[in-house]
């Protein structure tokens, strides 16, 4: 994709399978990757990075050997979508969720987009709506719903180790302070690309077999 005067596309890196499925973590696949930005010149500069994890509802069902809590269970980052997405008791769609996607009962992959980080000076233009639709795209296929929390990154930055610069580029600390109303923009941001919020949660969702929004339309 190109914006102003640079290309943009995802490098993703490398993951190793297990064969062998013996534990619930093996149906819940982790995949990492940057957002590169090339010039005319040929140069390249990474100006984001995004975390996401593909959780492999039907095959988990099929081997009949774990639970889906289970393997939500498998890493803190999922744990809390389980609630969000299913009856504790049945393992059914949790009917909230269905009145907030207005959709008929469904049963299927997911998928959760835990990260998505974007260097200051490539923030214009709507390059984040971007990024996360083809993310959508290249690793939403077989799935039936895509889970988001947006969380304004300000709030956590001094959580994470960094050992390369990237929390410094990222600039944290200077963002708006006030969580509540960070929030309420980063959600009406995921609004453009059809995400709706789940009530009493901090989660938003979308039906990823419907029609993403044309790049045309989000740069409007």
């Amino acid at each position: 994709m190109r914006i102003d005067d640079h290309y943009f596309h995802l490098k993703i890196n490398q993951s190793d399978e297990s064969i062998e499925c013996s534990e619930p973590d093996d149906f819940i696949y982790k995949s990492s990757g940057t957002i590169v930005a090339s010039s005319s010149l040929d140069d390249e500069i990474v100006v984001g990075k995004f975390r996401v994890y593909y959780v492999d509802i039907f095959s988990a069902v099929n081997e009949g050997t774990f639970s889906i809590f289970s393997i939500f269970d498998s890493y803190s980052e999922t744990v809390d979508y389980y609630e969000a997405i299913y009856d504790l008791d049945s393992d059914d769609i949790n009917e909230k969720l269905l009145k907030a996607l207005k959709c008929d009962p469904f049963f299927g992959n997911v998928l959760i987009i835990d990260r998505l980080e974007i260097l200051p000076a490539f923030r214009s233009n709507n390059l984040g709506l971007f990024a996360m639709r083809r993310i959508i795209q290249r690793f939403g296929s077989g799935t039936s719903i895509t889970a988001i929390k947006p969380f304004p990154l300000q709030f956590e930055w001094n959580k994470h180790h960094d050992d390369d610069g990237w929390t410094e580029q990222l600039a944290l600390p200077v963002f708006d302070k006030n969580s509540r109303s960070a929030t309420a923009r980063l959600k009406k941001y995921y609004r453009k690309l059809g995400f709706v919020s789940l009530p009493s949660t901090p989660f938003m969702f979308l039906e990823t077999e419907l029609k993403l929004p044309s790049v045309d339309n989000l740069k409007s």
